[in-house]
């Protein structure tokens, strides 16, 4: 019979014709689901219990005892192959076939219906200014980093191949670069969660989320190059092309997916600004909803990183098509947002752990104790030498007159900054929490789920892969809070005196006045009008962003025929990275119950 880490083999057969087999199936996985989202209900009611379990190690819990219940009623040695014969026999057929469904995880369900929502309420509800503040090191740890992390782990497990320490698993060094990107993948949902829950430094969150929504796409780009190698004769000039390629395809597919991704959201606030539909709300709200998908696959089509396109739609959407947006309309579409972004996570651990016993078998231990202690090194390899870079690069790209007025006297070159720059040094203790975020999740399984068999050796990289991410998630994402008590890393931080003792907002002035501009005129209803009166009101505190007096402007009140300023500026938390629950997050939204009555009616 065939093996559960078969692509989807189960999707051409006669189960998923039948109705039947389609309901037990969502029947049996939406109650899971809804036990899921219960128990974190009570998870996030007990703080001393969340800051040991993480609400994702708990979902991967509760789906891998439902697979052992599921693996157990349901023997899935020998299943019907044949043609359905009697009742019971097609009874019986149907639920071997739905426990192969619940058991197995879908690369092409998690690539094209999960992660979009994920990525894009990401940019959505990220804090612009803060995030393209610190984008130099996080593009650094993304994008270097990553293909340091993926050299490191090849070559450390091609010499534990060599010295014989790997057993009778002896996989091909062009394959062990394929794992080795796949596997630098970082997924550190768990510890952002913490970070949002403790607020710790805004600097530290926004590197740890910033490197994992761009490494995604890195990996991704590393793992289809070097999955195209697989089964060619490797030697010297295969690799050293391979790598040329990948540097040519992601600069190419960056820079392409980045405009693409502004491009869809500089024109869906153009359609909205030319095409009113703030009298039909329901339109309105299904429309700038599909922008959540449609970049995505416009991307795919074209062979560029969809992961990177719909992050820079996400960012776009929000700045500039949202000041077109009805208030109940756009209040309303975050919710969804969100909604859709938490389903989809928790669907994903959920799929994990519910796929953990159809891959024991080819478990081969000591293949993977050295993949962790190589994925380790590769991280440290990937964090600390680039942190000594980045800061004497900063050091190094200051003026002369401010590095004599503001330089502090330190020992080390690593550690001297100039007091204007203080927020863009990596320090020690941050450098360190940066190592320990490195958890791996669900874009590392899924890759590994598409491995190249030309070698018969995916189910091993794919057990191996499993492996480590229950590793990671539960050893680092369990300690997070012992890790910032220890590394004595700030928290509790206060976001409005964060943002004003290093006047994070002015830094970002010129991209401000680029918008204020060229942009905003063009796509923003009303901007001109309203950004005129802004500033005679108040001509001694100018406005900083040009959206925040587009959001406090006048919009017509379709219901009561009249002219009210009911656009409320939403002061989004710092620690806002589109999955969490906390109160740092929905402080910043109006009740809930008035958004659902007033969608409804």
């Amino acid at each position: 019979c065939k093996t559960m880490v078969e692509d989807d083999y189960y999707s051409d057969r006669d189960f998923w014709e039948t109705e039947e087999g389609i309901d037990r199936y969502f029947v049996v996985f939406f109650s899971l689901l809804s036990l899921v989202l219960v128990l974190s209900k009570f998870l996030h009611d007990s703080p001393r219990i969340a800051s040991i379990l993480p609400e994702a190690g708990m979902i991967i819990i509760l789906g891998t005892i439902a697979g052992a219940i599921i693996h157990a009623i349901t023997p899935l040695e020998d299943y019907y192959e044949g043609e359905f014969g009697d009742d019971d026999e097609l009874d019986g057929s149907i639920n071997k076939f739905v426990a192969e469904g619940l058991l197995s995880f879908s690369p092409k369900v998690f690539f094209f219906i999960l992660l979009p929502p994920i990525i894009f309420n990401s940019g959505y509800t990220l804090k612009r200014d803060v995030f393209f503040r610190h984008i130099g090191p996080i593009s650094l740890f993304a994008c270097v980093g990553t293909a340091i992390s993926t050299l490191v782990v090849a070559i450390l497990l091609q010499i534990v191949k060599i010295l014989g320490y790997t057993g009778d698993f002896e996989p091909h060094f062009i394959e062990l670069l394929t794992f080795g990107s796949l596997i630098s993948a970082t997924d550190p949902v768990s510890t952002l969660a913490v970070f949002q829950a403790k607020k710790v430094d805004p600097q530290l969150f926004y590197l740890v989320f910033g490197e994992s929504v761009l490494n995604d796409a890195v990996g991704l780009v590393l793992f289809k190059t070097f999955s195209k190698f697989v089964g060619k004769r490797d030697n010297f000039e295969k690799i050293m092309g391979a790598l040329i390629e990948f540097f040519v395809d992601f600069s190419v597919g960056f820079i392409g997916s980045m405009i693409v991704g502004f491009g869809v959201g500089l024109c869906s606030a153009y359609f909205l600004k030319k095409v009113d539909m703030r009298h039909t709300p329901v339109l309105e709200l299904s429309l700038f909803f599909l922008t959540m998908y449609m970049p995505f696959f416009i991307a795919e089509l074209f062979e560029l990183s969809g992961i990177v396109t719909i992050l820079f739609t996400g960012i776009s959407a929000r700045r500039y098509a949202s000041g077109n947006l009805s208030d109940g309309t756009e209040e309303n579409v975050d919710i969804l947002f969100r909604l859709a972004a938490h389903i989809a996570e928790t669907s994903i651990f959920l799929e994990l752990g519910l796929s953990v016993f159809g891959l024991t078998a080819s478990l081969r231990w000591k293949f993977v104790g050295w993949s962790i202690l190589a994925c380790l090194i590769g991280r440290a390899l990937n964090i600390y030498p680039l942190r000594t870079i980045h800061n004497i690069f900063l050091l190094r790209n200051t003026p002369k007159e401010e590095l004599d007025a503001g330089l502090e006297i330190v020992s080390s070159i690593i550690s001297s900054t100039p007091c204007t720059r203080k927020d863009l040094k990596v320090r020690n203790n941050t450098a360190h929490m940066l190592w320990f975020s490195g958890l791996r999740g669900a874009v590392a399984y899924a890759c590994a789920k598409t491995f190249p068999n030309i070698y018969g050796n995916r189910a091993t990289f794919v057990s191996t892969t499993m492996a480590i991410v229950f590793f990671t998630v539960f050893l680092f994402g369990c300690t997070t809070e012992c890790a910032l008590q220890i590394l004595n890393i700030e928290m509790n931080c206060d976001e409005e005196q964060y943002m004003k003792e290093n006047n994070t907002i002015n830094k970002m002035n010129y991209i401000n006045k680029f918008e204020n501009k060229y942009i905003y005129p063009n796509v923003v209803r009303n901007f001109a009008t309203n950004h005129e009166q802004d500033v005679e009101m108040d001509n001694k505190s100018a406005v900083t962003d040009p959206m925040d007096c587009v959001k406090s402007a006048p919009y017509q009140n379709f219901e009561g025929g009249k002219s009210v300023n009911t656009r409320k500026i939403q002061n989004r938390s710092l620690y806002d990275f589109g999955l969490g629950s906390s109160s740092s997050v929905m402080s910043s939204q109006v009740d809930t119950r008035d958004h659902v009555r007033r969608m409804l009616v």
